[in-house]
C-alpha cells in the first residue's frame, strides 16, 4: 500500500523569512507529526518579502519533509482576491505533481488555497480567529472583510476543523454553524529542552546575577498591544512598594522604548534581555513568577498562549487575567497560581497576589514540581500528536 501525501499549506502573514514566530513552530510540528504517522509531507509556503532569509528559513526546515516556498501577492491595495486566485492555481499544481490526498490548511487565510481541488479533502487548523486580529492591527476595513469571509470559507469547505482551544472553536461559529468535527489541539511547547536542563541551572544563574535573595517576577515574548507590558509593569512597580525583594526579568527581542519611563522606575531590580530560542528554557528556569495578563477581547479570549506552559515547565507559578485564552484553564488545573478578574488590578486584589507569590515561594520546590508533572503531562506536543492520530484516523478510511 503506498503511503499517502498530505499538503501543508503555512501563509506567512506579514513577517519575513528567517524569522521565528508562532504559527511557523505550530506548523512545523504539525509537519513532523503527520511525517511520524507515516504520511510524506509536502509543506507549502507561501511568503510575502524577506527574499534575504530564504537560505536560513530552508536550511530550518526538516531534510525528510519536503519544502516549497513560493513568493504570493500581498492582500494589500485591495488585491486580496487576486492574490488568493494565485494561490490557488499554486496549490492545484503542487496538488497534482505531488498526488496530494489530504490537504491540511494553518490558519483559515491558507484554506482558500484549496478552491481549486474540491474533492481532496481539506482539514483547517485554526490558531486564531484572523478577523479581530486584523482589527486589531488596525488593517483597513476591507481587509478586515475579506478575513471574515476567509473564516466562513474554511469553515464551510473544512471536513475536519482544529483550534487551539475550546473558547475558539465556540467564538468561531458566529461566522458559519459547521457540521465537521472539530479537534482541539492547544498551543504546546516543546518540552524536551526544558527536561535537559542541568539540576543547577537554575542556582547557578540567579547567582550570576545576584538574584539568590530575591522574588523573580518575568515576562517573557512580543510586546505587541494585546500582551499589556505596560499595566504588567505597573503590577510590578506595585509589588515592589510591598516588597522591596521583587525583582523583574524582561525577556523580549522587541523595543522597549515605550516603557522606558516604567522601566526606569525599576532601575537596579530589573534585567531586559533579549533571547534566542535555545536560551529561553534556562533563563525561564531562574524566574518564580510569570506573567500573562490580557484585556477583554476576542483575539485574548480565543488564544492559546505558549508562554503560560513553559512558564510552568520552568517551575513557576502563572498570574493571568481572566482573559488570557486557555491560561486560567490550566492555572486552575494545575493547582497553583493566580487569576485575577480584570486588568486593573484593585488594591485588594494586589494583596491577594503577593501573599499567593510568597506561599509560593516559601514552598518554593515542592511548588514547582507539581507545576512541572502538570505540564509535561498535559501540555507537551506528543498530547497533539495523538489528537492528531485520531482526526487522521477518522478522515483517512
Amino acid at each position: 500500500m503506498r503511503k499517502k501525501n498530505v499538503l501543508l499549506i503555512h501563509i506567512r502573514r506579514g513577517y519575513p523569512l528567517g524569522t521565528e514566530s508562532g504559527d511557523k513552530i505550530r506548523t512545523l510540528n504539525m509537519a513532523m507529526s503527520l511525517r511520524n504517522m507515516g504520511y510524506n509531507v509536502v509543506l507549502l509556503n507561501f511568503f510575502t518579502r524577506g527574499f534575504s532569509g530564504y537560505r536560513k528559513e530552508k536550511a530550518s526546515m526538516p531534510r525528510d519533509i519536503r519544502s516549497l516556498f513560493v513568493y504570493t501577492i500581498p492582500n494589500r491595495l485591495h488585491l486580496q482576491r487576486v492574490a488568493a486566485v494565485y494561490r490557488a492555481i499554486v496549490t492545484w499544481l503542487v496538488c497534482k505533481l505531488y498526488a496530494i490526498d489530504f490537504i491540511q490548511a494553518e490558519l483559515a487565510s491558507a484554506a482558500t488555497c484549496a478552491r481549486f481541488v474540491s474533492k481532496i479533502p481539506l482539514i483547517t487548523d485554526f490558531h486564531s480567529d484572523i478577523a479581530p486580529e486584523a482589527a486589531m492591527d488596525h488593517y483597513a476595513p476591507y481587509l478586515v472583510r475579506y478575513a471574515e469571509e476567509e473564516n466562513r470559507y474554511a469553515l464551510r469547505r473544512s471536513a475536519k476543523t482544529i483550534t487551539v482551544s475550546r473558547n475558539l472553536r465556540d467564538n468561531l461559529s458566529v461566522y458559519e454553524a459547521s457540521e465537521a468535527a472539530n479537534f482541539i489541539l492547544p498551543c504546546n511547547f516543546e518540552a524536551a529542552p526544558f527536561q535537559a536542563l542541568a539540576p543547577d541551572t537554575r542556582s547557578s544563574l540567579r547567582k550570576r546575577y545576584g538574584l539568590e535573595d530575591r522574588i523573580v517576577l518575568c515576562y517573557s515574548g512580543g510586546l505587541h498591544t494585546w500582551q499589556r507590558i505596560g499595566e504588567t509593569l505597573d503590577v510590578v512597580i506595585r509589588l515592589r512598594e510591598k516588597n522591596p525583594a521583587y525583582f523583574l526579568c524582561l525577556f523580549t527581542n522587541d523595543d522597549t522604548t515605550p516603557y522606558k519611563d516604567r522601566l526606569r522606575r525599576l532601575e537596579g531590580h530589573c534585567l531586559v534581555k533579549g533571547l534566542s530560542r535555545e536560551e529561553v528554557p534556562s533563563y525561564l528556569s531562574m524566574i518564580d513568577v510569570g506573567f500573562v495578563l490580557r484585556a477583554d477581547s476576542l483575539v485574548n479570549l480565543n488564544a492559546s498562549p505558549t508562554k503560560t506552559a513553559e512558564y510552568l515547565a520552568a517551575g513557576a507559578m502563572v498570574v493571568a487575567t481572566r482573559y488570557a485564552g486557555d491560561a486560567p484553564d490550566l492555572i486552575r488545573e494545575c493547582g497553583r497560581g493566580l487569576v485575577l478578574d480584570e486588568l486593573a488590578v484593585s488594591d485588594a486584589d494586589l494583596d491577594t497576589l503577593d501573599k499567593a507569590i510568597a506561599g509560593y515561594v516559601k514552598d518554593y520546590e515542592a511548588n514547582a514540581r507539581k507545576v512541572k508533572d502538570f505540564v509535561f503531562e498535559n501540555r507537551v506536543w506528543s498530547s497533539n500528536e495523538e489528537r492528531l492520530k485520531a482526526l487522521y484516523r477518522s478522515i483517512d478510511q
